[in-house]
């Protein structure tokens, strides 16, 4: 498969910054690996994960200040 060229790259480039806001969020070292191999493991993107979680909060009206932090919810998968 051939590499986009630059223009092309460009191009699409300007179309994310018109279309979309971007969100970034920060996890603890470590943490990253084992958030990305969940989601491999059920053919998840990151940016579909998220959006599907913050969609299902939202429209269930879901309380996440009592959730377990992410380190925590992790080591309980890897057991």
């Amino acid at each position: 498969m051939a590499k986009n060229s630059e223009a092309h790259i460009k191009a699409n480039n300007r179309y994310n910054a018109k279309a979309y806001d971007e969100v970034k969020f920060r996890v603890k070292k470590g943490e990253k690996k084992c958030f990305q191999s969940y989601l491999e493991k059920r053919q998840y993107s990151l940016n579909r994960f998220v959006n599907s979680c913050v969609s299902y909060c939202i429209e269930n009206d879901i309380d996440v200040s009592t959730a377990k932090p992410l380190g925590e919810v992790l080591s309980d998968k890897e057991d």
